[in-house]
């Protein structure tokens, strides 16, 4: 009875310890949300400042015509720096919490498995044969689920980069356009 006493007090420490970690990647990512919010809003406002001072000097239409094409691409690629990294923050936070589900799988197969194996050898004679089988069925599944779980992964990483870069890819050259636009029509105005 003592040593059930102890396993359980042990398990509740163990899913206390589980809880725990969890919680410090949850926050650990909320973390690196707000300061990227904190960061972007302090260059926001420092450049709304400039950009209001800048256009408080400006004289006559040309000139605000080509302010405004001045700025169509720094804001495109601070609008993308910002997505960048708050792409890289959540994607951050997606690879510990995998890594972190992927460790309590593994540690719940590898308990199955010790049960397995500790009632095959309190089961009754010539059951060995269909717990050698389950157990090669649950490790085989196993693998299967694993390399299927890498390839997803792969598969979504990839997918994602690309995804980014060509949204990154579109939106300056979309910018270069907005600017050579408006640049054309500076003189006409």
């Amino acid at each position: 009875m003592f040593t059930q006493q102890q396993d359980f007090a042990a398990l509740g420490q163990a899913n206390f310890d589980k809880a725990l970690r969890l919680s410090s990647i949850v926050l650990a990512g909320a973390e690196r949300m707000t300061n990227l919010q904190l960061e972007l809003s302090r260059k926001l406002l420092a450049d709304n400042a400039q950009a209001v001072k800048s256009l408080s000097e400006i004289k006559d239409p040309k000139a605000l015509a080509e302010f405004q094409a001045a700025q169509a691409q720094p804001s495109i690629d601070q609008g993308l720096a910002a997505a960048r990294s708050l792409y890289d923050a959540c994607v951050e936070t997606q690879n510990e919490l995998v890594s972190f589900f992927e460790e309590q799988v593994a540690e719940s197969n590898k308990t199955v498995m010790a049960s397995l194996d500790k009632f095959g050898k309190n089961a009754p004679a010539g059951s060995d044969v269909a717990v050698n089988a389950l157990k090669t069925l649950l490790s085989t599944t196993n693998a299967a689920i694993d390399n299927v779980s890498k390839t997803a992964k792969k598969m979504g990483t990839e997918f994602a980069e690309a995804s980014v870069n060509a949204a990154t890819s579109a939106a300056k050259n979309t910018g270069a356009a907005v600017g050579r636009a408006a640049k054309k029509a500076a003189p006409a105005a």
